[in-house]
Order: C-alpha cells, then sequence, then structure tokens
C-alpha cells in the first residue's frame, strides 16, 4: 500500500464511523506516522507504506475512532513558537490561550517576574520564558501528574529561566512579589459537563476543566489573593482567561480588591469576552 492509497483508506473508516471532517482526521495520522508536511503529502503519494508504519497508523486510528484526542495520541500539541508534550491527565492548551501570552508580554518590563496559577502542561509558563529571556517565571500547578509534564517541557526547552512548583495558586509563593500574575484556571460550570465534545468531555482532565460557582470559583479566590503577591512601588498587572460569562464578575472582583488602578476584559479572537486585564500603575 502507498501513501495515497492509506489516506484514502483511513478517510473511508472516518467517514463509516460519522466523522465530519474524515479527509483531515486521515491526513494528520498519515502526517504523524510518516513525519511529512501536510503540503508534501500529494508529492508522497506512490511512496510505499511499511507495515510496521501501517501499525501505526491502525493504532492512531482506533484510538482517534474512539474520540481520543489527537494531541494525547501523538504526544504533543504546538503552541506559539514552541512544542509541548502533553498526556492524558494534562490540559490540552487551547488557541485562545496563546492570545493571553500576547496580553502578559504587553505588561511586562524588562526583567520582570512573572507568576502562573495553575500552570498545567507549563504552556504560558514556557512561552513567556522562550520568548522573553529576560523574564523570570514562577508555575504553581497542583496535580502530580501536570506538574511532570510542565518539567519535562522545561527540560526539553532548555529553558533555565522558569521553575514549576507543586502547590495550590498561590501557596508556593509565600513572601513573593511579582510584575505580573497569569493564569487559565478551571471555569467550566460542572453543569455543562454533559454538554461537552467527547473528546474534551471523556479525556480530558476535570479538575483542569470544571470549578464551582458556576465556574468562576477559583478565579474569584485568586483575583482576590493577587495583591498579596503583586509589587507595590512599581506597574503591574494581573492577566487572566474567563470563561464566557465570567466578565462581569471578574471586573466586580478587580475592584473589590481595591488594589488595581484600571481593569478590563479583552476578547479572545472568536469575539467572546475572554480575558480579564487588571493593572497597577
Amino acid at each position: 500500500m502507498n501513501v495515497g492509497e492509506c489516506r484514502r483508506a483511513l478517510a473511508e473508516r472516518f467517514r463509516k464511523a460519522g466523522f465530519e471532517c474524515a479527509g483531515t482526521e486521515a491526513d494528520y495520522i498519515v502526517e504523524e506516522v510518516l513525519s511529512l508536511p501536510h503540503a508534501e503529502l500529494f508529492l508522497h503519494s506512490r511512496r510505499p507504506v511499511s507495515a510496521g508504519e501501517l501499525s501505526r497508523m491502525e493504532s492512531f486510528l482506533e484510538r482517534r475512532l474512539k474520540n481520543e484526542p489527537f494531541q494525547y495520541i501523538f504526544g504533543w500539541t504546538a503552541f506559539r513558537e514552541i512544542r509541548l508534550h502533553v498526556a492524558p491527565g494534562v490540559l490540552i492548551p487551547r488557541p485562545e490561550t496563546e492570545e493571553l501570552v500576547d496580553l502578559v508580554l504587553k505588561n511586562l518590563p524588562r526583567g520582570a517576574m512573572l507568576c502562573e496559577l495553575g500552570a498545567g502542561s507549563g504552556a504560558i509558563s514556557l512561552s513567556v520564558a522562550f520568548e522573553r529571556p529576560d523574564v523570570t517565571v514562577l508555575g504553581s500547578e497542583l496535580s502530580p501528574k501536570a506538574l511532570a509534564v510542565a518539567e519535562e517541557n522545561r527540560k526539553n526547552l532548555h529553558l533555565e529561566n522558569v521553575s514549576f512548583f507543586q502547590g495550590d495558586l498561590f501557596a508556593p509563593f509565600a513572601g513573593k512579589r511579582f510584575h505580573a500574575i497569569a493564569a487559565n484556571l478551571p471555569y467550566i460550570p460542572w453543569r455543562e459537563k454533559e454538554s461537552l465534545p467527547p473528546n474534551v468531555r471523556d479525556y480530558e482532565p476535570e479538575e483542569a476543566l470544571f470549578a464551582d460557582d458556576d465556574g468562576f470559583a477559583l478565579i474569584r479566590r485568586a483575583v482576590l489573593e493577587s495583591p498579596f503577591f503583586l509589587v507595590k512601588d512599581s506597574p503591574c498587572a494581573l492577566v487572566f482567561e474567563l470563561g464566557e460569562d465570567h466578565a462581569a464578575r471578574a471586573l466586580e472582583a478587580a475592584e473589590e480588591t481595591g488594589f488595581f488602578t484600571s481593569y478590563r476584559v479583552e476578547k479572545d479572537l472568536f469575539g467572546v469576552p475572554r480575558f480579564l486585564c487588571a493593572c497597577r500603575n
């Protein structure tokens, strides 16, 4: 069997299973197994596929037909300028979170200290550390499994300006002060669990997805605690990712601190109010 025949056979299996983008799903598998960029698939359509390669494709296909995310199947995902290892038990970074990094970078002076709460795979912390070598980043993560993945990613990227610590929100950072705090904390209400796509609901860790109080519990707590960990004698900023319905509550929480001199909610690339940006100038 050659590459072209593999693509057609895999796509047909996906179509029969009811996948809407069957050809795309098939191409993802072929590209990963053969280490070919999408643009070159047609050029290699007559290339023979070995028995070992066919076996890997079949294994990936069987897992994907059960709705397992490709990021877990392949073991990696791209995020901004870096490639991250991801595994079951760790939240898969989303494209909108890449925008959060942009907002963080806009507010970081040279030589700044950044804190990330709930680091997960380390996507935010590692991206900032990679793109701004002058910045020191400390990230907290409650899950031992996620913490291990974040540390593996740090080592793979050879980043010495970022460190990860196990603990709940600010617990590892007693006595420390930061120029900025970033977080993509769990924000989905528990009542929405059954309505989520199966690739999210059945595979990604609940503790990284859901929160009490209509998804706002951890965000509110982190916002209210943040003034105790931000510098007071120079400009500082907080950037948090939010659930779709959290904008008003997030602004109220920022005002309740009495610490920030300005605060607003920015929309993501889909037009959804997504990021709380609070500053003290």
